[in-house]
């Protein structure tokens, strides 16, 4: 088991200033001798996310965000705040800049290492304690932590603790393999939500999700050669144009507090203004619409009825021979009867973490309005981001997809992609078997799960172009994922693949087979839950609900009656006659000749007429002409 010493590069102090905004009032060591409230370049817009967005409704937060490295400039570091907010009365020591109410300080610490809940856990009580002594001019303590935190030795495998995947599976559902798949796509992704430190967690514990990808696989996640100069991430130290250095150096001595110096240009006053307007302006398309999943489930119905479990002669490859016939995976598979196919495989060999965060694709679980131009940089090839200032979701030209984590919804304009990221039949299974289990089984579990479904589908990438195994996964996604400049390096890596324990798998989907009628009520039940139309249907049926709540007390038990009768007539169609009168089996024999097949929405409309009709009759009829508009009425029902 790898270690990592001294994982601390420093501890920095960022306060709020009534009229500077976000400073640094201390740095323990020194980032420049002499001026411990002074940062470099790289990191001048370090104290705005230290202290984010909307930081001032809260009592506390722990943000987490990534930086470029300073001796290392082609490496990450990473950045655990710990704000805090606390009366002015409970400060001992005052200052004559403490002209408000209450004081907002953070405490932050920037790591070599990706430690993010390991030191938040720690830094915590740190700061707690700091407030208590209500001097921020005693720094003692936080030297203490600083070289506490440095002689205790930390494992790799730590850098996952606090980033809980079953909250993310619980909360997100099925569609958390959604966004587990949008990550392999390299696309420009904003995470949008509130408050920042539970933003930051989010994004940060979705890429854990990918093997090893937490722990090594962000070292060059925070890593651009931009085009700009004024960008908050400089160019490589090999760039010796005098006129770029001559504008480094300028830049250096610039004060930029919440960014008042430059965005208040960039920014239209179309941009600027009302969010109702934008939203008016702009389609706000989602997945989660119905169009989409007619087209690609027509496909899929026909693809499973044609699809048989073993891969076709001409697709087998030597080792595949050789290979031992994995079950596939029912739907009521055994717990780790996934992990069991895959556990005798090493990632490390198998070429994972997969290079996502390079070559210009960006990974920031945090980001202040300071770096909005940082999206629009023309050496920014893809990012994923979270941000929490309502000024992101207006900039729509810079994204391609939009995650609003309090609203759990995912929305794009981009058709292609939106079929891309479609969940077909075996896709489904999967996720409804990592939900049904992920309340106790845990986060190792979870990420077990996903990892063996990442190791499935580059097997199935292996196989030649138009492969009916690649609808088992989506065929638009499989082809835009192999389309990747991390897929390419992926197969470089591993010599397309060549390793013996990977070959030895079956290319397939492990959840491939036959489809069911449980299959069919997922569908339905992913379509109904995520679905435009399918929260339409429920907002109305909600609705309904509550209008027939309050219409039964205005027309005095109509419709128990109208339901009294449409039970008998159910039992009637399903109760076989009994020889005791010619009357009842006459009366039976009529009514279903007048029921031919239907849709189940002419029952509830005919329903909601009658109680219409009802409500707004001013003399309620006799009861025996009641019952016999009812048995009309029930006469022009349809049945399935």
């Amino acid at each position: 088991m790898s270690f990592i010493n001294d994982p601390v590069l420093n501890i920095i102090v960022v306060g709020f200033h009534h009229k500077k905004g976000c400073q640094v009032e201390h740095c323990y060591p020194e980032l420049i001798p002499g001026k411990p409230c002074e940062l470099p370049a790289a990191w001048r817009h370090l104290p705005a996310l230290a202290l984010p967005d909307g930081s001032h409704n809260y009592l506390s937060d722990t943000i987490f965000f990534n930086l470029p490295g300073l001796t290392e400039p082609t490496h990450t570091v990473y950045g655990i705040s710990c704000f805090r907010q606390i009366p002015v009365e409970q400060v001992v020591q005052k200052t004559e800049d403490m002209t408000r109410s209450s004081v907002q300080k953070s405490v932050c610490v920037v790591c070599r290492a990706p430690l993010f809940g390991r030191i938040a856990v720690k830094m915590e009580l740190v700061v707690r304690a700091w407030f208590l002594q209500g001097d921020f001019s005693q720094t003692k303590l936080l030297e203490d932590a600083y070289n506490h935190l440095n002689n205790c030795p930390v494992q790799i495998d730590q850098t996952l603790e606090g980033l809980s995947v079953q909250k993310l599976v619980e909360s997100w559902k099925h569609k958390a393999l959604l966004l587990f798949k949008l990550l392999l796509l390299r696309r420009k992704v904003l995470i949008y939500g509130s408050p920042a430190g539970s933003l930051s967690s989010a994004l940060l514990t979705l890429i854990s999700l990918l093997p090893h990808c937490l722990e090594s696989g962000l070292s060059l996640a925070a890593n651009v050669i931009l085009s700009r100069p004024l960008s908050p991430i400089p160019a490589e130290v090999e760039c010796k144009s005098d006129d770029v250095i001559e504008t480094t150096v300028l830049t250096q001595n610039e004060a930029y507090f919440n960014g008042n110096s430059q965005l208040d240009e960039e920014l239209s006053p179309k941009e600027t203004g009302n969010m109702m307007e934008e939203k008016d302006r702009i389609s706000r398309q989602s997945f989660d619409e119905t169009l989409l999943t007619d087209v690609v489930d027509r496909q899929e119905l026909s693809a499973v009825r044609e699809k048989c479990h073993s891969i076709g002669e001409k697709y087998k490859s030597k080792s595949i021979v050789e290979a031992q016939q994995s079950p596939t995976m029912a739907r009521d598979m055994s717990v780790d009867g996934l992990y069991n196919l895959t556990g005798q495989i090493d990632y490390a060999d198998c070429g994972l973490p997969l290079p996502l965060f390079e070559d210009g694709y960006l990974c920031l679980p945090y980001l202040s309005l300071q770096y909005l131009d940082l999206l629009s940089d023309s050496a920014v090839q893809g990012f994923i981001v979270g941000a929490s200032n309502v000024l992101f979701k207006q900039k729509r030209q810079l994204f391609d997809v939009l995650v609003e984590l309090n609203e759990m919804r995912i929305e794009t304009g981009d058709m292609a992609l939106r079929r891309q990221l479609t969940l077909g039949t075996e896709d489904l299974r999967f996720a409804d078997h990592v939900v049904r289990h992920a309340s106790t089984q845990g986060d190792t579990w979870i990420r077990d799960q996903f990892a063996s479904y990442l190791i499935y589908l580059l097997r199935t990438s292996l196989l030649p172009e138009g492969s009916r195994e690649f609808d088992s996964y989506n065929a638009q996604f499989l082809n835009a994922f192999k389309s990747t400049p991390a897929y390419q390096k992926w197969l470089k890596t591993t010599n397309d693949g060549d390793v013996q324990a990977f070959m030895n798998l079956i290319p397939m989907h492990p959840f491939s087979g036959q489809l069911s009628v449980a299959d069919m009520k997922l569908k339905f039940a992913h379509t109904m839950s995520t679905t435009e139309g399918g929260r339409k249907v429920t907002a109305a049926v909600a609705t309904t609900g509550r209008a027939v709540a309050t219409t039964s007390r205005a027309v005095g038990g109509a419709l128990s009656q109208a339901r009294g009768a449409l039970s008998g007539w159910w039992s009637a169609l399903t109760t076989p006659a009994t020889p005791t009168t010619n009357a009842t089996n006459s009366e039976t024999s009529s009514l279903d000749e007048k029921l031919p097949a239907s849709d189940a929405e002419d029952i509830v409309e005919q329903l909601e007429d009658d109680n219409r009709n009802e409500t707004l009759a001013t003399n309620p009829d006799p009861p025996d002409k009641l019952m016999e508009s009812n048995t009309n009425a029930i006469g022009k029902i349809r049945v399935i």
